[in-house]
């Protein structure tokens, strides 16, 4: 039976710079660089969980701004997923990682392209993401 996922990601940012996390090793992914989020629970609204996840992954408490851009995409046959992605502020630079992530770095664009995963880098240039950081 197919299943749809909900998600969010956060595109955190704190003075000029984004950040990206590291996923644990040992998890699905393991080694690719992404931006902090999850999976959307039964009865929750989107930005609630966004924080809450954020939160949990990366110690920060931050502001949500706007929707970046939402996209769909299969991670098995029958298994869908939803992602709904946001601007976010933190308040600071503080983080402190759970043990879904290995690393993190508050990076530059130039840094950004190079770290995050690709199909991540072909969302962004597809939504124009680089261009909305620069002009908000």
């Amino acid at each position: 039976m197919p299943t749809i996922v909900t998600a969010v990601k956060g595109i955190i940012r704190y003075d000029n710079q984004m950040l990206i996390v590291q996923r644990a090793a040992a998890d699905s992914g393991g080694g690719t660089w992404e931006c902090p989020g999850g999976k959307v629970d039964f009865g929750e609204h989107p930005e609630a969980s966004l924080l809450r996840e954020i939160r949990e992954e990366t110690g920060l408490t931050v502001t949500v701004d706007r929707i970046a851009y939402a996209s769909s995409f299969l991670t098995h046959p029958d298994r869908q997923v939803i992602l709904v992605v946001y601007f976010c502020t933190a308040e600071t630079d503080a983080v402190s990682l759970s043990d879904e992530h290995d690393a993190y770095l508050w990076a530059d664009e130039v840094r950004v392209r190079k770290q995050i995963a690709p199909n991540i880098l072909n969302e962004f240039e597809r939504h124009q993401i680089f261009l909305q950081l620069v002009s908000t």
